[in-house]
């Protein structure tokens, strides 16, 4: 086929060039709706359909159980593609085998095919597609053409007219809720709840996280509407025994109901929350193998891995330990193992308040450093304020700085709100990030641990300027 795509991420920045609603941070009108994305699925022949997949919603810990879930399936011997959003450094990241890049010929391929239908198809819509509901579709291409038999799907915003929402899963997944995007999702917990549960389907299982009263409620009005059977986590595991160290967090999962087990877990994800989104990938991954039993039709090779149900022990409880040992989330509370006299580096994707109180519980765990930096970058539309009032007691010194360009910011507002927070430490606005990063590596010094948060495009930066540089980036 012919094409002027010369590598992936020239495909990538194609389809960049359509409406990216990611990118808008201030009131405004979106428009979601699925008649277009149906559309342009039947027109590739509906990759979606044929994929066993699990999907995911919610506000915080979306990422981390979307990785667990996936690389669990992955361990039990399925090929699993994986779609993710956003992203820290490269589009690559949203469309992966598991968490591994596919080959840039993969995405160029697949990309070319979008490209000569767009551009040779007239569109039956007063609006041309989102990028998101384009990199949606080529993501359903990819695992189509690589023969994935399993994918986990995590929503962009929201659920219910999320462009992933055309889907059947094998288990519905919805992790912690909070007020978040509340332009576009509703202004309190029970509205956003509405959204979220929007991807519950007719007599499809589906698990969630401990909720707010008012969420779990909504939550369990959708189910029951849908005739689909709500498992709370809290119902269906105990976790016992957690405990937090820079190398990651370790903890005990119990199961007393149906077929008992008991796994002692490592997984390399920061934090004692990890623990329960480890868990709600681990239920989910058992609802979806339980239904996919039953799920007509075309049962892949795999299905002969359980012939008779679900084995708590032997094959599964080794897949469980190694998923969730090797599952990694770039950007979430991650660890960046310091080199030669360098400091720790934790580089974190937290934007909302929710995120900031569990990034301020690891710090307070592992955080025992001599002086500790904040290197904080927000984009406009996020509850700053909240976040730097949160973290900013934690901490010796403060740098501001500019969270890329992906959204609009304002560093100099947050600069000003973080020096009336505090008048008694240093608070430094560094507009350009390798300028900041530099001047938070000098007032760490070598004992101390720099924390890089406010967004994921801040985290993302100053991932950028390191990778390669600084011991403990893992390339994909």
């Amino acid at each position: 086929m012919n094409t002027d795509i010369a590598s992936a991420d020239e495909g990538f920045y194609y389809l960049e060039s359509f409406t990216n609603l990611e990118k808008k941070t201030t009131l405004y009108e979106r428009e979601y709706r699925l008649d277009r994305v149906k559309y342009l699925f039947a027109s590739f022949g509906s990759p979606h359909e044929g994929i066993n997949l699990i999907h995911i919603a919610g506000s915080k810990g979306k990422g981390s159980t979307s990785s667990f879930a996936a690389s669990i399936l992955k361990n039990c011997g399925f090929k699993t593609g994986l779609y993710a959003s956003p992203h820290l450094l490269t589009y690559r990241e949203r469309i992966t085998l598991a968490g591994d890049f596919f080959g840039d010929d993969v995405y160029i391929r697949n990309i070319s095919y979008i490209k000569t239908f767009l551009e040779n198809e007239k569109i039956p819509f007063e609006t041309p597609p989102t990028t998101f509901e384009l990199l949606t579709l080529l993501a359903f291409l990819i695992f189509r053409e690589q023969k994935c038999g399993w994918a986990v799907i995590e929503t962009g915003i929201g659920g219910r007219l999320d462009a992933t929402n055309i889907i059947t899963p094998l288990c519905s997944v919805i992790t912690p809720l909070e007020l978040e995007h509340q332009d576009i999702l509703g202004n309190s917990l029970a509205e956003i709840a509405f959204e979220k549960a929007g991807i519950i389907k007719n007599s499809i299982p589906a698990v969630t996280a401990s909720q707010p009263e008012t969420a779990l409620e909504v939550l369990k009005t959708a189910a029951s509407g849908k005739n689909s059977s709500l498992t709370l986590i809290t119902d269906a595991m105990r976790i016992s025994n957690t405990a937090v160290s820079v190398s990651g967090t370790s903890f005990t999962l119990t199961c007393d109901t149906g077929e008992p087990f008991e796994y002692n877990l490592q997984t390399r994800l920061l934090g004692s929350f990890q623990a329960e989104n480890s868990a709600l990938a681990i239920l989910a991954v058992i609802k979806a193998l339980e239904k996919y039993r039953d799920f007509p039709p075309g049962e892949p090779d795999n299905r002969k891995l359980f012939p008779e149900g679900i084995s708590f022990s032997g094959f599964f409880k080794e897949a469980v330990i190694k998923g969730i040992s090797e599952a990694k989330a770039a950007g979430r509370i991650e660890y960046l193992m310091p080199r030669g006299f360098q400091p720790g580096i934790i580089l974190d994707s937290s934007h909302t308040p929710g995120s900031a109180e569990k990034l301020r519980s690891v710090i307070e765990t592992i955080g025992n450093s001599k002086k500790k930096v904040l290197l904080f970058g927000s984009v406009e539309g996020k509850d700053f304020k909240k976040m730097l009032e949160i973290l900013c007691p934690l901490f010796n010194e403060i740098i501001i700085s500019t969270p890329g360009i992906f959204k609009k910011s304002s560093p100099e507002i947050s600069y000003n709100y973080a020096k009336q927070l505090i008048n008694d430490r240093k608070v430094s606005l560094e507009i350009v990030p390798a300028s900041a990063l530099e001047k938070a590596l000098e007032s760490a010094g070598d004992k101390g641990i720099i924390v890089v948060t406010g967004s994921f495009y801040m985290a993302g930066e100053i991932r950028k300027i390191l990778e390669g540089e600084y011991c403990g980036i893992s390339k994909q």
